[in-house]
């Protein structure tokens, strides 16, 4: 049975988004920063615990961007901002396995377009995007 997910949108000054690198014997993607409710969790409560697990900053959530049906379940993408914490010193249990594969980077998001980002109905929007957009909503398959 699916499990709704929650995920982050985080950009620096510098016009960069936060992602995951996801390398897996011959496949390499990227991804949002995010992951699975937990039973009792709500999908705000999940998306901040991910990225602190994930990237390693504490953020606050300024808006839901998009919600992405996947797997038959709307998935909301906030909007953060990072209050604290320092980038890319994750914990979680992605890193206790070095052959996992996470990396937690910057990347620039003119950049996005030309790598493998899931899902790509967000990537499309953030690369035409002159403004912030808010609970617009996407299919990924």
């Amino acid at each position: 049975m699916p499990i709704q997910r929650s995920a982050i949108i985080l950009m620096n000054e510098a016009d960069e988004v936060a992602l995951i690198r996801r390398d897996k014997p011959g496949q390499t993607y990227y991804v949002f920063p995010g992951g699975g409710r937990e039973a009792g969790a709500t999908l705000e409560e999940t998306a901040i615990r991910e990225a602190h697990e994930e990237l390693g900053v504490d953020v606050q959530l300024e808006g839901i961007a998009a919600i992405v049906r996947f797997n038959g379940l709307d998935n909301p993408y906030y909007w953060a901002r990072m209050i604290g914490g320092v980038f890319g010193t994750g914990t979680g249990e992605e890193f206790e396995d070095q052959s996992s594969g996470y990396t937690p980077l910057w990347i620039k998001r003119e950049e996005l377009a030309d790598l493998p980002v899931r899902p790509a109905t967000l990537v499309q929007e953030l690369t035409k995007m002159t403004e912030r957009f808010y609970e617009i909503k996407l299919e990924d398959n």
